[in-house]
């Protein structure tokens, strides 16, 4: 998803290029955000999940094994 963000940086700095210049928007300004929110929101959401995970000591692993 990181890569996803990456990837379309490329239509956001075209889109500002184009509303700069007073041109029409060569992509769907409002899905383009739209899908890159939900990406920065899983990034988001894997992160604390990995945060949750990173904090559990190995003794509370085992109680929750058995």
């Amino acid at each position: 998803m990181e890569s996803q963000l990456s990837q379309s940086d490329y239509k956001v700095i075209k889109c500002a290029e184009a509303q700069a210049a007073g041109s029409a928007m060569p992509y769907d300004a409002e899905a383009l955000h739209a899908e890159r929110q939900q990406w920065r929101d899983r990034i988001n959401d894997i992160d604390a999940e990995l945060e949750e995970l990173d904090s559990i000591e190995p003794e509370e692993e085992l109680h929750n094994e058995e």
